[in-house]
């Protein structure tokens, strides 16, 4: 019995070390990190960034694939349902918690993942041209409640974030703003200085250029934070007014991923976040730095989701 006992307890200690061992050689191969969106677009762009600065934090090669399609479900899903051994990240985006509420029957939400780390967020703001009458939020928002329903505010596209930033303000302030939604911010900014609408809500890393140009001036970022770029622009918070609706991007695994490999990917996406040319790219690029790591990160979400779902309706796209 003894004996049975002793080679017993043997198998297991080397089942442990086994199983030790597996764990240690992780990663030993490339890891894909998919990104849900076609390429030259802002999440493919910052994808690719945390590919190339990240791949030496993690220890092996990093390639983005590209799975566009369905507002971001087929790559989500993808990504969702890959292999859970930490070969196959995703990009998660603000896509993410918006999409299922916008969309019926939309197939993932952010649950059907393991959270890694949020690594940016981008705030909203509502800018107006440079040849605009309007020098501050308030002189705009006075004139919006005086004619309820006619002032034009641009976005890209109906349900994006922006479109529910504008929602978010418009309940914020009590106002009803007329919403035009254009093919993404490219569009929205040029009818913002041809004059064809009266402001507009994008992010502050995409109207930032034209404000350097002198072509455009934002009123307020809406979010309770600054911009760095834009010191001296207020934040809706500061203004008196419960607006605050961020874009964001980070990095999850899929579900079951195990918790050992889950940890290593951590830490070495904490490291990339301290990576001096990786913070550089964001400070070009107009993303903030913020980072959430782990099981904050999914609660981070879950408020985001929830957030989210309110801003959706609000527009009353969907009831």
């Amino acid at each position: 019995m003894r004996l049975v006992a002793l080679a017993t307890a043997c198998v297991a200690v080397l089942c442990t070390l086994a199983g030790a061992a597996v764990a240690g050689d992780y990663p030993d191969k490339k890891i894909e990190l998919v990104v849900a969106f076609n390429p030259g677009g802002g999440s493919d762009t910052f994808g690719r960034a945390v590919a190339r600065f990240g791949e030496k934090y993690v220890g092996q090669p990093i390639f983005v694939t590209n799975r566009a399609g369905g507002a971001g479900a087929i790559g989500f899903v993808y990504g969702a349902k890959a292999k859970p051994d930490g070969y196959t990240l995703t990009l998660a985006v603000t896509t993410l918690t918006i999409a299922p509420y916008m969309t019926k029957g939309y197939p993932v939400t952010y649950k059907d993942y393991a959270p890694l780390a949020l690594l940016a967020v981008v705030p909203s703001c509502i800018s107006v041209s440079a040849e605009s009458k309007y020098k501050t939020l308030q002189d705009f928002l006075k004139d919006a409640k005086a004619q309820p329903g006619k002032m034009r505010v641009g976005t890209s596209g109906t349900g994006s974030p922006w479109h529910l930033a504008g929602a978010a303000l418009g309940n914020a302030a009590k106002v009803n703003f007329s919403f035009v939604p254009y093919k993404g911010a490219g569009p929205t900014i040029t009818a913002l200085m041809g004059g064809h609408i009266d402001s507009a809500i994008t992010s502050a890393a995409e109207i930032f250029p034209h404000v350097q140009a002198g072509k455009v001036r934002v009123l307020a970022i809406i979010a309770d934070k600054r911009f760095p770029v834009l010191p001296d622009v207020p934040t809706t918070i500061e203004l008196g007014l419960k607006a605050n609706v961020v874009a964001w991007r980070g990095l999850v695994a899929p579900n079951k991923t195990p918790k050992d490999r889950v940890t290593y990917l951590i830490k070495a996406i904490t490291k990339l976040s301290e990576d001096k040319e990786f913070l550089d790219f964001m400070a070009k690029n107009g993303v903030t730095p913020h980072l959430i790591t782990g099981e904050k990160f999914g609660q981070w979400l879950k408020v985001q989701s929830e957030d989210y779902a309110n801003l959706v309706k609000l527009t009353g796209l969907v009831k």
